[in-house]
């Protein structure tokens, strides 16, 4: 296995994180409904940066203290030199306020491709692809919450890279897993062969390449997801170009890699390869000139997430992108969200299942999948949407919709619109009297899962221009602004059925509950006392919950058992 060393950069740039969280100003924020995403990318006042431009956001989140998030994206410099940098911010306070900096770079260098992740220590990892000055990818790591960065880790020259490190409590815990896709035809070493794979087994401070490649020749955009045993599993594509179409260059195919020997530090990885159903094809949208959401930018990743909790669906694999008919034409419905699921490790995959609920038309693109599974077993599904797009260009208005499932993505919420609506063609030239989309929104975004929701890291251009931002959400049937979970779990909703949904949103049947409104509290108690003594109506009389027949204090007592608020409440 082939050993890469450590690069040491010492040209910082001049942008320079505050010292201390405690500098930061709360964001500016965008409210839609339950939820409210806050800007990243601002100033020491915690206000926007007017002309700046960034994208391809990245999240992470400290285990050991979850209100100590990171994210990272490209930064475009402001004074418009097209140069790049790994940009970064960071909260200590949930996201509410953010302090910025960037990573070190040389002069000239652009930084791009940004990814986080944490370890089970929360030790903070920021990969990030460099061209210009010095080319390939490299890890930098903080160990104080993402205040202060290390020098950078070389990896490999490509693109469209990614990492996870593995967090199972396991014999492989730490190990850090990466992947890429080719980038170009020319490479610096005639005699290297890129393995489009590679780990490091001692934190970060060297990594390796196995002795084979992965086992599809031009595999890209997709995610790694750690099996609860270890297993490494990746996503992607087959990025042979099958054909073109009205949408862009249609790929030949969707992937399942694995590889059951990389958690072993003794052994070279290999994978196995299969290819998954997932009821259309993957397409990169190429050209400027066409009615495409994202001109010049991938749609983006496939994604894959593997529940790591300890019930029954400990195990399962689930795969989600976007992908257009197998025999699109034009004028038809151009990009879906698709699913898959598996529950034997990836032997067998389930039927695509379509995703996004609107009605199919010309003008709705589904695409920048995102996909988590929370602890408690719960998946997470979030995407741009053009389904509300209007006037004559609706293909440029975007907004972030979700959807989740409690039952191993079997069944899934309806769609819900968490953001407003977003000019993804922004910001634009006027080239011969007409606009001309400036630069790509990026090429992915991401969402991490917990028990309550999720996180996302996002782009939008709600100030006219590429901003980051990043917004929690969550399952909320009753618009209270507050999680499902936490409905269930602070007894302000029962949950009498045990499906992790309150029961006021629900049509069903509450013992206890006489005013019909699926809760038990001392508006049901005082309504069975009222008639304390008295024969019941009838055998489905509710207030009668002993059937004896008679409404008794024998049911009030039964009753405030039943109670679905801490001491029956209103």
């Amino acid at each position: 296995m082939k050993k890469s060393t450590t690069v040491k950069v010492i040209i910082l740039s001049t942008i320079i994180l505050p010292s201390t969280a405690a500098l930061a100003a709360p964001s500016p924020v965008v409210a839609f409904g339950s939820y409210v995403s806050h800007q990243v990318n601002v100033d020491i006042d915690g206000q926007n940066i007017a002309g700046d431009k960034g994208n391809e956001p990245t999240i992470a989140i400290n285990p050991l203290n979850p209100a100590n998030i990171v994210m990272g994206w490209r930064m475009f410099d402001p004074l418009s030199t097209g140069i790049k940098y790994g940009g970064y911010g960071v909260s200590f306070d949930g996201g509410l306020s953010w302090s910025n900096g960037a990573l070190p770079a040389l002069p000239l260098q652009n930084r791009t491709d940004p990814v986080l992740e944490v370890d089970a220590q929360g030790n903070f990892y920021y990969q990030s692809m460099a061209h210009g000055s010095a080319d390939g990818s490299s890890v930098f790591k903080s160990v104080d919450g993402g205040i202060t960065w290390s020098d950078p880790v070389y990896q490999f020259i490509g693109d469209k890279n990614w990492i996870a490190i593995d967090k199972t409590a396991g014999a492989s815990e730490g190990i850090i897993y990466s992947t890429w896709r080719r980038a170009g035809t020319t490479l610096p070493d005639p005699n290297y062969v890129p393995k489009y794979f590679i780990r490091s087994t001692d934190g970060g401070l060297s990594y390796q390449e196995p002795d084979t490649a992965l086992p599809i020749p031009y595999f890209g955009f997709g995610r790694i997801a750690i099996a609860p045993e270890g297993d490494v599993y990746i996503s992607g594509v087959d990025e042979t170009n099958k054909t073109f179409n009205g949408l862009g260059a249609v790929r030949s195919g969707h992937y399942f890699l694995k590889s059951v020997n990389a958690k072993d530090p003794n052994a070279s990885p290999s994978f196995t390869a299969q290819k998954v159903d997932m009821g259309g094809d993957s397409v990169m949208m190429l050209s400027t000139q066409m009615q495409l959401p994202n001109p010049l930018g991938a749609d983006g990743d496939v994604q894959i997430a593997v529940d790591q909790s300890n019930g029954p669906m400990r195990g399962n694999i689930y795969m989600l992108a976007h992908v257009a008919p197998y025999d699109w034409q034009a004028g038809s419905d151009p990009l879906d969200m698709h699913f898959v699921r598996s529950t034997d490790g990836g032997q067998t995959w389930s039927t695509a299942m379509r995703l996004n609920d609107d009605s199919p038309s010309a003008n709705a693109y589904q695409w920048f999948p995102m996909l988590g599974v929370a602890p408690n077993s719960r998946i997470d599904a979030v995407w741009y949407d053009t389904r509300n797009g209007t006037g004559t260009t609706p293909y440029r208005f975007s907004q972030l919709y979700y959807s989740y499932s409690w039952d191993g993505g079997l069944s899934w919420s309806q769609n819900q619109a968490i953001t407003p609506v977003f000019n993804t063609h922004l910001p634009y030239n006027i080239v011969n009297g007409a606009e001309t989309q400036a630069d790509k929104m990026g090429d992915y975004t991401q969402l991490l899962s917990d028990a309550n929701g999720a996180h996302i890291a996002y782009t939008a251009t709600f100030n006219g221009e590429q901003d980051v931002y990043y917004l929690n959400i969550f399952p909320d049937c009753n618009n209270n602004k507050l999680s499902d979970v936490l409905d269930i779990e602070q007894r302000k909703s029962g949950d009498t059925n045990v499906n992790h949904i309150p029961d006021s949103c629900e049509n069903i049947t509450v013992s206890g509950d006489i005013d019909g409104d699926r809760d038990v509290d001392q508006l049901d108690v005082n309504l069975l006392l009222a008639v304390k003594n008295k024969p019941a109506t009838g055998a489905n009389d509710p207030r009668d919950l002993d059937k004896n027949g008679v409404v008794n204090l024998l049911d009030a007592r039964k009753q405030t058992l039943l109670c679905t608020r801490p001491r029956c409440a209103v």
